[in-house]
Order: structure tokens, then C-alpha cells, then sequence
């Protein structure tokens, strides 16, 4: 239960914060912005630290069973997970390590191993975030939970995240992330993204399905799947918005993407190497929670995401369910120190 008292913590924090924040502040105006709903603290820069806990769900199924299942079962691979990240000038970043046997969620599915690292750009209309993550041991389950394959499996994916705002004037994507702006009054902004994404799924030998599973009548061309390699592009409206509290230093920032995409999945079966170009559907729902004063912050991060690829007639599907607590500390430039 240390993610439990993780997040005791951080409402520990919350509620004393109010005590040590600080006053007569002078804030700044950003470049481009109603200053009545964004501003600027002095200290631009910050530290942070976070811990986390995550269950995810990756599943194969048929379109030749009736109907198509989203497997929701988030237990089948579970991991606790530290990070450390920085805000400094124009540049966000933070890096995450999996502490395997630790979870809270299920000790027996606890074996997945996943290194996570994160970069990010962020204009007053647009923000870029690259990504990488790389996940061992991870399990394949049946779309209707049938089979549980063996903690063999490597999933890596790779990314840019390219998310255009359409009222950077009076809502914060930087509030609503990152804390390093302060959101004075509650907005909201409809957002573009457009995603291109690498994604790698494979074992070290053999099919990915157990045998007793692996028929041709359910999976056709894919039986005997060994890997599935994919570049493809997402392409997702989504709403975000920062609702501020009646302290204007508390805040909730809920954001949601949903929408769909084309890849080129090239694989390994029984039946050789081939490639299908699919349909992909993704959504991505995200809401940060706490508060950001100018020394420091603290939040309560949750986020659900799932996707569906269809291989003609085996499909994937992805549900991964987080939360993060998180405390970060303000500084001023390391030149001014110098």
C-alpha cells in the first residue's frame, strides 16, 4: 500500500499548504495571454519527484468470435514506479523506473519491468512531447481473459505528441501539466493532437499465444504470432480545462482526447512475414489535482488510456490505468546563482 500512503502524503500537503504559502507575491504576464487568467510566477524552474502505481491490460482477440471485447482486466500486468522530472526554461522532462514486487495491486502480476522517459516543448499555442517507453515481462491476455500468456512478452513504443491549443489566451496548458504557470480564473480550450508513433510487441521465440489457444480458425494469417511491429499516426480531438477553486492556488485540470489513426502493422506468424495496413481508435483521458503555489506544488495525477488495432482477423487492445502523486520545489535560473 506504499502508493496509499503516498498520496496520504500529498493530501497532508495540501491541506498545510495554504499555511506556508507565500504572499505578496509579484507575479508576471505572459507574452500573448489575458493576464485576468494567466499568469507567471517569478521562480520559473522546478524539481520534482513522484511516485506512482499502474495496472495495464494488453489483449489479442478475433473477428472471428462475436462481438469485439475491450479486455478492461488492468490487473494482468501491474507494477509501483518512482521518477524524477525538471521544468527549466522552455524544457519539461522527467524519466520513471518500475519497482517490480512492490505493487499494491497485484503482487503475483508485479513482474513487469518498464523504464518510461519524457520530453516536452511547450509554446503559448502548441505543446511537443516526445516519448519513450519500455516495458519486459509483460503479459498477453485473451480479449475475453480465455489465457494469460507467460511474463516473456517486450513492448517498446516510441512517440511525438504534437497538441495545438485553440484558446491559448485564456487557458493554460502549462497550469494544467506542469504547475509552471498560475491559472487565476477557471477556462477551458478545445485541443488538435496529432500523434506518430513506433510501437513493438514480441517475444523471444514462439507464438505469443499459448498453444492450446493458437488456431488458424480464430486467427487466421496471424496464427503462430511471434511480433507485431507498427509505425502509425493518431490523429485526436480532445477538451481541456482548468477549473480553479475558490483558492485560487487549489486547482483540478481534467483533459480528454479521443479519435482514431492508420498503421502499418508488419509481423512474424506461422505462415511467415507479412504487413496489414489497420484502422487504429485511441482515447486518452488525464486529470491533475492539487495545489501550485511560488515555491512550490503537489498534485494527484490520474490518467486512463486505451486503444483497439485491428490486424484482419486478430486484433489488439491497450487499457492502462495510473496514478501519480507529485511534489515539485521552484528555483531561479543557474545563471543567476553564478
Amino acid at each position: 500500500m506504499k502508493l496509499c500512503k503516498a498520496i496520504h502524503i500529498i493530501f497532508f500537503i495540501l491541506i498545510s499548504a495554504t499555511c506556508f504559502g507565500q504572499s505578496g507575491i509579484t507575479m508576471i504576464v505572459p507574452n500573448g495571454v489575458d493576464s485576468l487568467y494567466i499568469l507567471k510566477y517569478p521562480l520559473k524552474n522546478d524539481v520534482r519527484l513522484f511516485y506512482g502505481g499502474q495496472g495495464a491490460n494488453m489483449a489479442i482477440g478475433s473477428k472471428h468470435d462475436d462481438p469485439t471485447y475491450l479486455n478492461g482486466n488492468v490487473y494482468t500486468n501491474t507494477n509501483d514506479y518512482l521518477g524524477i522530472g525538471i521544468t527549466y526554461k522552455w524544457i519539461d522532462g522527467d524519466v520513471s523506473f518500475s519497482l517490480p514486487g512492490t505493487t499494491y495491486l497485484n503482487e503475483e502480476r508485479s513482474s513487469l519491468s518498464q523504464f518510461k522517459l519524457a520530453g516536452s516543448f511547450t509554446t503559448r499555442k502548441m505543446s511537443l512531447r516526445g516519448y519513450l517507453s519500455d516495458s519486459k515481462g509483460v503479459v498477453l491476455s485473451g480479449s475475453e481473459n480465455e489465457f494469460q500468456s507467460t511474463p516473456s512478452l517486450h513492448e517498446q513504443r516510441i512517440g511525438i505528441q504534437l497538441t495545438y491549443l485553440f484558446n491559448s489566451a485564456k487557458y493554460s496548458y502549462r497550469a494544467a501539466m506542469y504547475q509552471s504557470e498560475f491559472q487565476r480564473q477557471t477556462a477551458g480550450s478545445a485541443l488538435l493532437r496529432i500523434e506518430p508513433f513506433y510501437r513493438n510487441l514480441g517475444g523471444s521465440s514462439g507464438s505469443m499465444i499459448p498453444s492450446a489457444f493458437d488456431s488458424p480458425e480464430k486467427y487466421g494469417d496471424q496464427v503462430g504470432l511471434e511480433y507485431v511491429k507498427a509505425p502509425g499516426v493518431l490523429v485526436m480531438p480532445g477538451y481541456g480545462i482548468n477549473f480553479v477553486l475558490s483558492n485560487p492556488k487549489y486547482f483540478i485540470s481534467p483533459m480528454l482526447f479521443a479519435g482514431v489513426g492508420v498503421a502499418q502493422n508488419s509481423y512474424q506468424s506461422a505462415n511467415g512475414k507479412n504487413s496489414y495496413t489497420n484502422v487504429e481508435y485511441a482515447a486518452y483521458f488525464n486529470m491533475n489535482a492539487g495545489y501550485n503555489s511560488a515555491s512550490y506544488y503537489a498534485k494527484i495525477q490520474f490518467t486512463f488510456s486505451g486503444g483497439y488495432a485491428a490486424l484482419n482477423p486478430s486484433y489488439l487492445t491497450s487499457v492502462t490505468l495510473a496514478a501519480t502523486a507529485t511534489v515539485g520545489i521552484r528555483f531561479r535560473d543557474v545563471e543567476k546563482f553564478l
